[in-house]
């Protein structure tokens, strides 16, 4: 049988009692973490002009968060997660890598809404926990084929989106594969976006999305989708990733949905592949070192951190995405402030000539051959002091990462930043405590609430 099959199964059998400790806690940080995002991302460019471009389809059950009324679920969850991606800000798994949340938040919160009113903290915590795992189980199997040109978040993420949504409404496996069927044949996702620099790269996932919602209402139906969702002719596996795909990597421990404990969330508001490198320009300026004290920095870093944070960066004509996905410009950034924040990518900001001189000029980029193609670690610096001196230094694990967590302490900084930066009314404390009261059955209306 075609392992979606044993996806679906798996994801509507699981129950909270049997889930590890660790992965309710990782769960529930990455929820805390998400919710973050989309409040800062409330007034990123682009989304207001969506929401004003959508209203003319109407209003519906389905909150659009950030107290901007009601949508139907396809459009309040295309719209929120939008505002979860909007600042890059969202969690990633570090080893294919791709946004797994993002994926699955927006959709599963729109369906507790139309159909799970009643949706109590642990159901909603399993739900979320089995499509992350989903998510992330496929992106592993697969692996990124960014030669092709997909985005490979996209793709795999709506896998554990539709996970999700059967779990919740405690599908049958049947229901299952005819959703993942009917999501297969909507799948799709290109990286160009992020080449040219576009907003419409974090409408992406949104896209997506709101497609997993057309799905799982297509299956509720009755209408069947493709049974051989995976492993058919034109199948996920031979469609998406030329034919290699690693089954073992999938049926490996499903039964413990633990994946969300290998998760990592973000200490800063770019690309992920920026983040290693970032750490060293923090460490640069902890030392006492700033950009005039530096004549040269050249960073040694993975192929595919070249392809997709190593381009020239240009701040006379840089957008914010330019700025996001640019190991120069983030680790000039750091180097100079001392921090990485939401307020370091705006339009403003990016037109920084001292900033943008710098990394257009000072810093260069290149691949290292001996560095694993898709590795975010190890990152060199072979940094050249305008007084002869000559120093190197390496990052060998990434902060935010299952090897460095984020403590407590920091995600709460963040999410203050966060709502701060999106002129949030709800407080951080309260929506930390109220994530945290999901583990106790409280409802899911709790949250909700202070989201909407």
């Amino acid at each position: 049988m075609d392992i979606a099959n044993l996806l679906a199964s798996n994801a509507v059998s699981r129950e909270y009692d049997k889930l590890r400790d660790e992965t309710i806690d990782a769960t529930v940080d990455g929820l805390i973490d998400s919710l973050a995002c989309a409040l800062a991302g409330l007034h990123a460019p682009g989304l207001p002009e969506a929401r004003s471009a959508l209203a003319r389809w109407g209003a519906g059950d389905c909150s659009v968060w950030g107290g901007f009324g009601h949508a139907s679920a396809p459009v309040a969850a295309f719209l929120n997660a939008v505002s979860m991606h909007a600042l890059d800000y969202d969690d990633t798994d570090d080893k294919v890598p791709l946004h797994a949340n993002g994926m699955v938040l927006p959709g599963l919160i729109a369906d507790v809404e139309e159909s799970r009113t009643d949706c109590d903290g642990r159901e909603f915590l399993t739900a979320l926990a089995v499509g992350v795992d989903g998510a992330m189980r496929i992106g592993r199997a697969g692996g990124p084929k960014g030669s092709r040109g997909w985005n490979y978040s996209v793709i795999s993420g709506s896998v554990g989106a539709v996970l999700a949504m059967a779990r919740l409404r405690r599908w049958n496996a049947d229901t299952t594969v005819n959703a993942l069927g009917h999501q297969l044949t909507q799948t799709a996702g290109s990286l160009q976006s992020i080449i040219d620099g576009s907003v419409a790269k974090r409408f992406q996932p949104a896209q997506m999305v709101k497609n997993v919602v057309m799905s799982v209402a297509l299956a509720q139906a009755g209408i069947d989708g493709p049974r051989n969702v995976f492993e058919g002719k034109a199948g996920f596996i031979n469609l998406y990733q030329d034919g290699k795909f690693d089954l073992d990597a999938v049926r490996a421990g499903i039964e413990r949905c633990d994946l969300p404990e290998d998760l990592s969330l973000k200490p800063y508001p770019a690309c992920r592949f920026t983040h290693a490198p970032i750490d060293l320009a923090l460490q640069l300026h902890a030392q006492g070192l700033r950009s005039s004290d530096i004549r040269q920095i050249r960073i040694r870093v993975s192929g595919q951190a070249v392809n997709m944070v190593g381009r020239k960066f240009d701040y006379r004509s840089a957008g914010v995405v330019d700025a996001q996905f640019s190991i120069a410009y983030t680790v000039a950034v750091g180097l100079e402030r001392g921090a990485v924040r939401i307020g370091d990518f705006t339009e403003a900001a990016i037109r920084d000539e001292r900033i943008g001189a710098f990394a257009a000029e000072r810093i260069s980029i290149e691949a290292d051959d001996t560095l694993p193609f898709l590795g975010m670690v190890p990152v060199a610096f072979d940094v050249a002091l305008s007084n002869g001196t000559q120093l190197l230094i390496k990052a060998d694990d990434v902060c935010g990462s299952p090897g460095k967590r984020m403590s407590a302490l920091q995600l709460r900084d963040k999410v203050i930043d966060c709502l701060a930066s999106g002129r949030s009314a709800v407080n951080a404390d309260e929506l930390i405590g109220a994530v945290h009261g999901l583990r106790d059955g409280k409802p899911f209306s709790s949250v909700l609430r202070l989201i909407a």
